[in-house]
């Protein structure tokens, strides 16, 4: 059969061999997610990850692997952003240097978005000189033409961004987290869309902050992991953002224990359940099993996350024919940002602006020194 290379199992990897960016958390190669709600600290942490790469120094006691980094801001500018680098490299502790590493790309008309011929051009640069790091600042902004209700708009998005960390580096998204309803939290929610960009992604986190009130005034971010294919998706994580004068300095800290005890389990139940649904309906038994192997869940913990994703419209449950009627679920995109399409057209078949077709089929640019094969239409800042 055409368009396969063929291999049996005895020729592929016996272990997984993970190039990570910053251990742990974030691996080159890959597509990664960090959402939260605005003003959770996400283009603080951000800056703070893109200077420790730059610098190659560790980041929340974790290493990083040194390297370019480039930031495309669809959702400030630089007058925003700028500053945040200054402050969190004298946080860190690191120089000049390690700045001049950072390339910020501002787009001369952020109307037109991150469209697809601009991710055509955006590979085909990454191919001369691949970062270590691509940040994209935020998905509403750059891919605001992709419709989050259709899975054909989010998974071609999804399919660019994959082709472009195939080519080495790193690439974060930026995002925004819906608003809680039915019951489900901004964590228990996940990202807008969380579907279809956490199916395309390897690992996805949420920022949150911390109530003042909990921390006895504190400033102190909740950093949970939504999804890891490479590692542990381990426990939330608590960090403690310290400004003190012209620095802004990171460090990880206990979560109260309200915040530790906020209902760990069902949250990843949840998770779990739109993961597993995602491969397909299951019967409830079948379901109930693989939920317990991926979250360490009860039965009675499983049975609370379907009823509440239930409520909010994420899930399906039909009656089957055959004895004892068994129940199959079906996860169904209904519920996003906003609400759901209440006509039915969530799934539709409706391409982008184009078809696909891959920029892997277009030839490799000469390498050029000077980098002139930068995307036409941003601004370049060193």
């Amino acid at each position: 059969m055409s368009g396969f290379t063929w291999k049996t199992a005895t020729d592929l990897p016996t272990a997984s061999e993970v190039s990570w960016l910053w251990e742990g958390y974030i691996a080159r190669g890959t597509v990664s997610i960090l959402g939260g709600p605005a003003g959770a600290g996400k283009s603080t942490l951000v800056a703070a990850l893109e200077v420790a790469v730059a610098a190659g120094v560790e980041f929340l006691e974790a290493p990083t692997l040194q390297g370019e980094v480039w930031h495309l801001d669809y959702d400030t500018d630089a007058r925003l952003q700028g500053p945040w680098y200054a402050k969190t490299a004298a946080g860190l502790g690191v120089g000049a240097e390690a700045l001049g590493r950072i390339r910020y790309l501002e787009p001369s008309d952020p109307s037109q978005g991150l469209d697809l011929n601009r991710l055509d051009e955006l590979e085909r640069s990454v191919l001369v000189q691949p970062p270590a790091l691509l940040v994209v600042d935020a998905w509403t902004s750059a891919f605001f033409y992709a419709d989050s209700k259709k899975a054909e708009h989010v998974a071609e998005v999804m399919g660019r961004l994959r082709q472009i960390a195939a080519r080495g580096p790193a690439v974060l998204i930026l995002d925004h987290t819906p608003k809680p309803v039915q019951g489900l939290t901004a964590l228990e929610r996940g990202v807008a869309g969380s579907f279809y960009k956490l199916g395309g992604a390897r690992s996805a986190y949420l920022l949150q902050r911390v109530a003042p009130k909990l921390t006895g005034g504190k400033d102190v971010l909740r950093l949970d992991c939504l999804k890891n294919n490479l590692g542990p998706m381990g426990e939330p994580v608590g960090i403690a953002r310290h400004f003190e004068g012209d620095s802004l300095r990171f460090e990880l800290v206990d979560l109260p224990e309200e915040e530790s005890a906020r209902s760990p389990v069902l949250s990843r139940a949840l998770r779990a359940v739109r993961e597993v649904l995602s491969e397909g309906p299951l019967l409830r038994e079948e379901l109930i099993r693989k939920v317990a192997e991926r979250a360490n869940a009860s039965e009675r913990t499983t049975t609370q996350a379907l009823k509440q994703l239930r409520a909010a419209g994420e899930v399906e449950a039909r009656e089957t024919s055959g004895r004892g009627s068994p129940v199959v679920y079906t996860l169904r995109f209904a519920l996003n940002a906003e609400k759901a399409d209440k006509q039915g057209t969530d799934l539709a078949q409706t391409p982008l602006h184009y078809p696909l077709h891959s920029a892997l089929n277009q030839p490799d640019p000469a390498p050029s020194p000077n980098l002139e094969a930068e995307p036409e239409g941003w601004e370049v800042e060193v």
